[in-house]
């Protein structure tokens, strides 16, 4: 086992801390230190970096069982699966703090349908998109060249969507161990009102990705679903956070106009049914920043 620690720029004792555990353990871990660049760029010198069979990733504010890669790696080889995920807590952060001013957590629930998966089809279908509690092939990411798209928020979307085509097994280790923080004030549970609008960058890298790939029409089905439920639900609920109406009026047409684009006929995919169905069917551009607020609301993260 190799533990890439990426010092992507800090400013405190993070690297004066690496180097203390490199020293302990000199055959174990490697530091890189580069310019903060943000969490893709540091994601992505680790996959380059990376000599190992399989790479998994380690956010610095959550944290996982310490049987979690063992158990991984084991199940991987067994089944010399290409993907293995495991299931995750989900810990929300209160603003309550305890009785020695550390922070109080609650579990609430968890995003996406995960489960084992015998089609590689239906791994598009409601994901947990996050890297945090999977284990990749490293083959897959070099040979496919499968990055973290920089300099934008929602680079796991990107990421994981694009590392599907190149995924011939999955296996499913059915135990919760990554602990997963969902901050009050993290970049994704905060207004940020501009960076919102991001998801139309991280849309326009995976339609240009499955294109000049040739994997567009292959799992065009697969790929309407998925981006078209982004747009209208977790992308809608964001929106709804923006305090500016010009700025949520203008994210709104950008939605719609990446939809009619690509998706011009997504009220006939033949994943869009039950409850859901009905939402993708119902929302409009009259309604949408109605939608949107109520999802604010509902949604978290």
């Amino acid at each position: 086992m190799e533990i890439i620690a990426v010092n992507d720029g800090s400013t405190d004792n993070s690297l004066r801390i690496l180097e203390e555990y490199k020293e302990k353990y000199p055959d174990l871990i490697k530091i890189f230190s580069k310019e903060n660049g943000g969490q893709a760029t540091a994601r992505n010198l680790g996959i380059m970096k990376a000599s190992g069979e399989y790479i998994g990733f380690a956010d610095s504010d959550d944290y996982v069982d310490r049987t979690m890669f063992e158990k991984m790696l084991r199940l991987a080889q067994r089944e010399d699966a290409d993907l293995v995920e495991c299931h995750y807590h989900s810990m929300l952060e209160l603003k309550d703090k305890d009785k020695n001013g550390n922070s109080v957590y609650k579990e609430i629930g968890t995003r996406g349908k995960i489960t084992s998966h015998e089609d590689v089809r239906e791994l598009f279908l409601d994901p947990q998109v996050s890297p945090w509690n999977k284990l990749y092939k490293r083959e897959v990411l070099i040979k496919g060249k499968v990055l973290f798209p920089e300099g934008m928020i929602y680079e796991d979307t990107s990421f994981y969507i694009k590392t599907l085509p190149f995924i011939k097994k999955h296996a499913y280790l059915d135990e919760r161990l990554v602990y997963y923080s969902v901050r009050q004030n993290s970049t994704m549970t905060s207004n940020l009102n501009i960076k919102v609008g991001d998801i139309f960058k991280v849309f326009d890298d995976i339609i240009s990705f499955y294109k000049q790939n040739g994997f567009f029409n292959k799992y065009r089905d697969e790929l309407e679903y998925f981006c078209v439920k982004i747009a209208f639900c977790s992308n809608l609920s964001r929106i709804g956070r923006v305090d500016n109406a010009f700025l949520r009026r203008e994210m709104h047409d950008k939605t719609f106009r990446f939809v009619e684009k690509f998706f011009p006929d997504y009220k006939k995919n033949k994943y869009f049914k039950g409850k859901i169905g009905f939402y993708i069917k119902s929302v409009n551009r009259f309604d949408c920043d109605l939608y949107a607020k109520i999802l604010s609301r509902v949604m978290v993260g």
